[in-house]
């Protein structure tokens, strides 16, 4: 008795079986029986597979009298794995249930396999996804969890055996064609949960394919995916082709897509290859989804370029379709509880428990966050209370493609911008010119933002001046502002220019200078005439040393030429505030010893002289106007007995600070 082509193992030794009489459970038990022991694991079922060690394969060879060789070439799980048994020598078989292990398969159709073995008996075998019609008897052969299968005729239905030439036609031509197809699959899956009233097609071919006396609502689960193949089909063929890929990356104006109306030739194009019109303005508002995936992923990787062409084939598991045997777990769950709103299952395949745990929590904190402030454009550093909500918000922005449809729809709930293929910095100060315009009234471009914060007006300004550059999306916020086209055209830049305020800061530093002598006293957190003089130098510093630098730190270098030393300022501080207090005993206006303020001025004179050799040639120069050079280093305690006296616990062994450690040279 030999074996169809792609038979599996199971269906094959149940044929067997049934030519003696037997059920598969007893040829199973038979074929491994030794000395009484029986080498049979797992659950039998009526789709389950088996797989069978070398010794259990020999003895179903003379069973059905087929040599290896041709079952091996007729069975696609004859050799695909090892069972292990009590020894190598015995024979042992084993069971296999479920997606995870048993790949695609369906029933084989029922004329074919009578004109090939002369006999009716059903038989399952593994099917491709362009394997699924049988061309010459018009059947779709549909796989059910728990059962044997469904044979489906398609005579109301001719464009369904159409769509699987095509697709074949389609796998000689592309090499990615595998790949689009299992992204169009899970497209289609998608529109299908959706359940759009504008949808006319899907319903009659549905109604078309029913058998007799099928419940209306599980048959809908099952034939999911024999409803939706021409439409795969088609969309994989657009998908595969490389010229289509190109085209919505350059459709994407160099900018990634907020929603697919980003992307004009997304939602246009499906709308007229598949012929629904209606879909064209349902696909432009999706910000989420396998094909907003898809598509955000074109326009990153351009079209697929490189290396990166594999990611944008990757659907991510939570866009993948729902395996039938969850879908329909939670139907019959609800039939037997005989409540409609009960939930599908306990749990989703390839979800986690602690991580929707998790989730829920972070959603709540990210909805008392938004309350208050009315967006959820935070900061890395954020927290409410002890969660750290910034660093949440980042994660989920890191993973938006990949969320589950549930969980995006609540963040989108939450604030419709929280994922934003652009800054969330922008995003921040939108919101501030927003609230502006919400207490003060419209914007006036025209006269350069009088009205507005000088960070908020220049903020302004430089959208104006991008405008053309900015995405689509931060151009229809700016417009909700009233910042449309034609008023930014019109914008003017700020009255109070940035060389303005050099200037003021350039004076506040003079007069600084005339007051304490130098720049190195101004700390970050000082504060000069209401003039943030500290922050300001602290920010020049910065500044990276050029031919073309700025005018002003020139002018800095004229009004203390210490003022950005290439050591410590700490150290600058310290000798500045020295060589005053022995100017001011050398001149009388000091008394003898140590001021109040000079805690650790010992200590630091005693580093000095004892690394004097290590300093900087420009601090060997600063030194020696306080009396420390290369002779009287060696003699510390002379230096300053000189300069103010014996100080009070003078320590006797001095060790060099941090801030006393050398620099490179100039």
């Amino acid at each position: 008795m030999a074996p169809l082509q792609g038979e599996m193992t199971l269906s094959f030794l149940g044929r067997i079986a049934d030519r003696y009489g037997l059920t598969v459970r007893s040829l199973l038990s038979s074929v491994t029986e030794v000395a009484g022991q029986q080498g049979v694991g797992g659950a039998l079922q009526d789709d389950s597979e088996v797989f069978l060690n070398a010794a259990a394969r020999d003895r179903v060879a003379a069973l059905c009298r087929v040599p290896q060789g041709g079952l091996r070439r007729a069975l696609p799980a004859w050799t695909r794995e090892e069972p292990l048994g009590p020894s190598k020598e015995r024979p042992a078989a084993r069971l296999h249930n479920g997606v995870e292990t048993v790949a695609a398969w369906g029933p084989a159709c029922p004329s074919c396999v009578a004109a090939r073995t002369g006999r009716i008996a059903p038989a399952r075998a593994y099917l491709a996804a362009h394997q699924r019609v049988c061309p010459r008897h018009q059947y779709w052969l549909m796989s059910v969890p728990g059962s044997g299968g469904r044979v489906v005729g398609l005579a109301g239905c001719p464009e369904v055996a159409q769509a699987q030439e095509d697709h074949r036609r389609l796998l000689r031509r592309s090499p990615v064609a595998g790949s689009a197809f299992e992204v169009a699959e899970a497209v289609t899956a998608w529109w299908w949960a959706q359940k759009w009233p504008e949808e006319r097609l899907w319903p009659v071919r549905l109604d078309a394919v029913m058998p007799a006396g099928e419940d209306p609502q599980r048959w809908r689960i099952l034939a999911r995916d024999l409803v939706t193949y021409p439409e795969t089909v088609a969309l994989a063929t657009l998908l595969a082709s490389r010229a289509w890929r190109l085209r919505v990356a350059a459709d994407g104006g160099g900018h990634l897509p907020y929603r697919l109306a980003d992307v004009p030739c997304v939602p246009s194009e499906l709308g007229h290859r598949l012929r629904r019109p209606w879909l064209t303005e349902r696909l432009a508002a999706c910000t989420h989804g396998p094909l907003f995936a898809w598509t955000y992923q074109c326009i990153r990787t351009n079209g697929g370029s490189g290396d990166d062409e594999q990611r944008l084939w990757q659907v991510p598991l939570a866009l993948r379709p729902r395996p039938l045997t969850d879908v329909l777990a939670g139907y019959h769950r609800r039939q037997t509880a005989g409540t409609e709103g009960l939930p599908a299952q306990k749990r989703l395949r390839g979800h986690s428990v602690h991580a929707d745990g998790a989730f829920a929590a972070g959603l709540a904190h990210a909805r008392t966050y938004a309350a208050q402030h009315g967006h959820l454009a935070t900061q890395r550093d954020t927290r409410v209370g002890s969660f750290a909500l910034g660093k949440w918000v980042h994660n989920q922005q890191a993973h938006a493609l990949a969320l589950p449809e549930e969980k995006a729809a609540a963040l989108k709930e939450v604030d419709p911008w929280w994922n934003i293929p652009w800054s969330v910095k922008w995003q921040r100060s939108y919101y501030r010119a927003r609230d502006h315009v919400q207490r003060h009234g419209p914007l006036n471009a025209a006269d350069g933002f009088a009205d507005t914060h000088v960070l908020t007006g220049e903020w302004l300004y430089l959208q104006c001046t991008d405008y053309s550059s900015l995405h689509p999306e931060q151009r229809r916020l700016l417009a909700d502002i009233g910042l449309t086209a034609q008023a930014a055209d019109s914008a003017r830049p700020r009255r109070t220019s940035r060389t303005a305020g050099i200037d003021k800061a350039v004076a506040c530093a003079r007069a600084f200078v005339a007051e304490h002598g130098c720049l190195a006293l101004a700390t970050k957190s000082i504060s000069y005439q209401g003039f943030l003089l500290g922050k300001w130098l602290t920010a020049q510093r910065c500044l990276t040393r050029r031919q073309d630098e700025p005018a002003h730190l020139q002018v800095l270098d004229a009004i203390d030429v210490w003022w950005n030393p290439p050591w410590p300022l700490t150290w600058q501080r310290t000798w500045h505030r020295i060589r005053a207090h022995a100017r001011d005993r050398h001149q009388g206006a000091a008394e003898r010893g140590w001021p109040e303020s000079s805690d650790g001025w010992a200590t630091w004179l005693s580093a000095q002289c004892t690394g004097y050799k290590q300093l900087h040639p420009l601090q060997q120069q600063l030194l020696a106007e306080i009396g420390i050079t290369a002779e009287t280093a060696a003699r510390p305690h002379e230096i300053i007995a000189q300069l103010c006296g014996t100080a009070p616990g003078w320590p006797t062994r001095a060790r060099t600070p941090p801030h006393t450690a050398t620099s490179p040279p100039l």
